[in-house]
């Protein structure tokens, strides 16, 4: 799962705390009681100069003042640590999502719009789009998806609206 790859163009801290809320309550509705969230950027160590790794930290302080129960939330991570045991072995990153994350929360609009679009085109991906924080799902497909696309995001949103009792 990734967020988000259409709505935020830049979410600061506070957008992102209500984006993991939100996308941690679908991975609950599709089962998954326990979600690994990634907050990705491009690196583990937090620093100045890329501000999605300091947006990382303020957020993991958050989530250690238990503003986002129900799942292991960790950052700033590249990609690579977060998909890949391997490669968290390799740069040291141990912790419960660090190569096993089932959510990857991306810095910004541009980095999960090039994210969503790479898994659809090169890896033959079938991505469903919903908008979550409303009183509804609401489906959001690319101009570009084929039927497969729109069919699992009624279906997600038919799995979502049914956990919330909507």
């Amino acid at each position: 799962c990734i967020t988000d790859a259409v709505i935020n163009v830049l979410p600061r801290v506070k957008q992102k705390i209500e984006i993991a809320r939100n996308v941690i309550e679908l991975m609950h509705a599709l089962g998954n009681t326990r979600p690994r969230v990634a907050l990705l950027s491009g690196t583990e160590a937090a620093t100045h100069e890329m501000p999605s790794s300091m947006d990382a930290v303020a957020a993991v302080k958050e989530v250690e003042n238990g503003a986002l129960p129900g799942a292991e939330i960790a950052g700033p991570m590249a990609l690579d640590v977060a998909i890949s045991e391997q490669a968290a072995t390799i740069k040291g990153v141990n912790n419960a999502v660090a190569g096993n994350a089932d959510v990857l929360l991306v810095p910004n609009l541009e980095a999960g719009n090039i994210l969503f679009k790479q898994m659809v085109y090169s890896m033959g991906a079938t991505a469903a789009g919903l908008v979550l924080g409303m009183k509804v799902p609401i489906m959001l497909t690319s101009r570009a998806d084929p039927p497969e696309a729109r069919l699992a995001s009624a279906a997600l949103a038919s799995v979502y609206a049914a956990h919330r009792d909507l």
